[in-house]
């Protein structure tokens, strides 16, 4: 496998030892110039309070650092990369190995189920395996069996679900065709929050001990980007944190809708998006608020490392 490791500046090299260093590990496709993801933003911001960001796009080589943030973006992370991060001596997301629907949505549904609402199917790999598949011919560390599940995606059917807009909703699980209840889909119940005449979708962002709710509205059913709400600190719900735990989650985005006063969730992600800020250095007060509160908890985290690393080590694990 190739090794990289980048700096702004370009390959990095070891630096003053004195100087607070995060890693973030991406998966090997990963390039420096790609500012797809949020952490990007969370790096000018730790940059200009005088943290050195290197980026790793391999597990070939142990490189020094105070913090590993395991940034891969893949619905599994290879035992490799788990082994990888867990040298270092404190890790974010080094649990957070298997975020596949099937392991974790409300509303699971099997062909013979119960149900009399509208279901929605979706992909079992996160952002219809389109991570796996933009790898197939380039990383030999992912599964076969996850790249074929990605490739069988993308076959030009009437079934065929490339993207989250391609995701269905049916009025009845009777109307679900036959073909997507297999490995590669998920059918879930249906069960849209409304404020007024528009749906609603909130996501719980987190990182380490700072819980923030982003709230989007939008007329489509199957939300993406809309009209930007808020996003506010908040106090998450018990069953949210429960969540987290349970995936290993230590930084990362929960989708979900509050059903009765129970959240009803039904994505999860590691590798947030910038979405509409891709394109543009401009970000709406809160959400620029919550990437300098991110900065800020990675910073106390890397003093942590650095001062108590055992009490840090055991944090990880309790989320």
């Amino acid at each position: 496998m190739e090794y990289a490791i980048w700096s702004r500046e370009g390959l990095a090299y070891m630096s003053d030892a004195s100087k607070p260093r995060l890693a973030f590990l991406h998966e090997a496709t990963y390039s420096p110039e790609q500012r797809i993801h949020m952490i990007v933003l969370i790096e000018d911001i730790l940059e200009a309070s005088g943290v050195e960001v290197v980026h790793l796009a391999s597990t070939d080589q142990y490189i020094q650092a105070d913090l590993l943030f395991v940034h891969v973006d893949r619905s599994i992370v290879s035992s490799e990369t788990c082994s990888f991060a867990l040298h270092y001596p404190n890790a974010v997301n080094a649990y957070a190995t298997d975020i596949r629907k099937a392991r974790y949505i409300d509303g699971l549904l099997g062909r013979n189920d119960a149900h009399d609402g509208p279901v929605i199917v979706k992909t079992d790999l996160n952002y219809a395996g389109q991570p796996e598949r933009n790898s197939q011919n380039r990383v030999r560390t992912i599964p076969r069996r996850l790249i074929a599940r990605a490739m069988r995606l993308l076959g030009a059917t009437d079934y065929t679900i490339r993207t989250k807009s391609d995701y269905r909703i049916y009025d009845s699980l009777a109307e679900v065709p036959r073909h997507y209840f297999g490995d590669d889909y998920v059918v879930q119940k249906f069960m849209p929050e409304r404020d007024g005449a528009k749906n609603v979708l909130r996501e719980y962002i987190f990182l380490g001990d700072l819980h923030y709710e982003n709230i989007e509205r939008s007329s489509d059913l199957i939300i993406t980007e809309d009209e930007h709400v808020s996003c506010k600190p908040f106090v998450p719900h018990p069953r949210l944190l429960a969540f987290r735990r349970q995936l290993g989650l230590q930084y990362g985005k929960i989708d979900y809708t509050m059903v009765d006063g129970e959240p009803f969730i039904f994505d999860a992600n590691k590798t947030l998006g910038l979405g509409e800020y891709g394109d543009t250095t401009w970000l709406a007060p809160d959400v620029h608020g919550m990437l300098v509160g991110f900065a800020g908890e990675l910073i106390r985290l890397i003093e942590s490392s650095r001062t108590e690393p055992e009490a840090y080590a055991q944090s990880l694990l309790v989320g």
